[in-house]
């Protein structure tokens, strides 16, 4: 029996560590995209504290190289158009963002309705507007927003792209989720539509708004090709345009009025700067949004 008994929790050992291989080669898995994804980030971080001398060397891997210098976010942060960038970044972000999800609601909101009749031809005109590349038709959005007057306005920035097609049909998908019971319970009381979207929808849709909204700041905040196509005043540009010109001049060498072209020798150290700089407050924002993701599933259903 107890030679038996040991077989038996030999095998059940076997068994164990048999299950444990497929959890050991998902964390490693896991384990290995993280240190991917991570590292970039950390040479980055690294590169922007180091000493010029050791990166124009190829020296610095993981950790700043010493002697530590700041003097590339010293050069950069003198500079007052990066100041007046991060304002209008700023202000793109806070209305533009805004205004993302107050059209994409509007829209997303009739399609999602199955007693809307015009909701076949908005789902069939959205989804088409999904093959057309902007940048295909940068020409004749250019001469539309030249014809509106909204040249070289802050404007042009907000309303150009109101909404992605994309993240309206997300939204869609999520108001359908929505059981129908509490839409018909809603019209047995008396609601209008827009009670209904306030008082009903709006607040079950606290995770799609959430993602959606990060989705948008983070297009408005990395924006700067429609910037520098539609604005021609400095004082108007967002950050990202302005990070673009001192990167560029610093490689190029050429002298600024803030001194940033005492670091033409030391461009690749401005280059991780200005990355540091641009990308610190979307870092410092995501992880307070993210809970939203995890969050609520399901977050529309009818609790029994």
């Amino acid at each position: 029996m107890k030679q038996l008994s040991g077989k038996l929790s030999k095998s059940r050992k076997r068994i164990n560590i048999g299950n444990l291989i497929p959890d050991i080669i998902l964390y490693l898995v896991v384990m290995i995209i993280c240190i991917i994804t991570i590292y970039p980030f950390l040479y980055v971080v690294s590169a922007s504290f180091s000493d010029p001398q050791a990166l124009y060397e190829n020296r610095v891997v993981l950790v700043p190289v010493m002697p530590f210098s700041v003097q590339s976010y010293k050069l950069i942060l003198r500079d007052a158009r990066i100041w007046t960038g991060y304002a209008n970044t700023l202000f793109y972000v806070t209305f533009g963002t805004a205004i993302n999800l107050l059209v994409s609601i509007l829209a997303a909101y009739p399609m999602s309705r199955k007693r809307f009749s015009g909701r076949k031809f908005m789902n069939i005109f959205v989804s088409i507007t999904m093959f057309i590349s902007a940048t295909g038709m940068m020409i004749p959005l250019y001469l539309v927003v030249k014809s509106l007057h909204l040249l070289n306005t802050r404007l042009s920035i907000l309303i150009v792209f109101a909404a992605f097609p994309f993240y309206v049909i997300i939204l869609r998908s999520f108001f359908e989720t929505i059981p129908e019971e509490l839409f018909e319970a809603a019209k047995l009381d008396g609601a209008s539509e827009l009670m209904i979207l306030t008082q009903i929808v709006l607040p079950v849709s606290g995770a799609a708004l959430a993602t959606i909204g990060l989705y948008y700041l983070t297009n408005r905040w990395n924006g700067y090709f429609w910037a520098m196509v539609f604005l021609n005043n400095e004082k108007k540009y967002p950050l990202q345009v302005v990070l673009r010109q001192l990167i560029v001049l610093a490689s190029m060498g050429e002298e600024m009025d803030t001194n940033i072209g005492k670091a033409a020798t030391n461009a690749e150290a401005v280059k991780y700067a200005t990355i540091v700089v641009a990308t610190l407050p979307i870092a410092v924002i995501y992880p307070f949004i993210q809970k939203y993701f995890v969050k609520g599933v399901t977050l529309g259903s009818v609790k029994g």
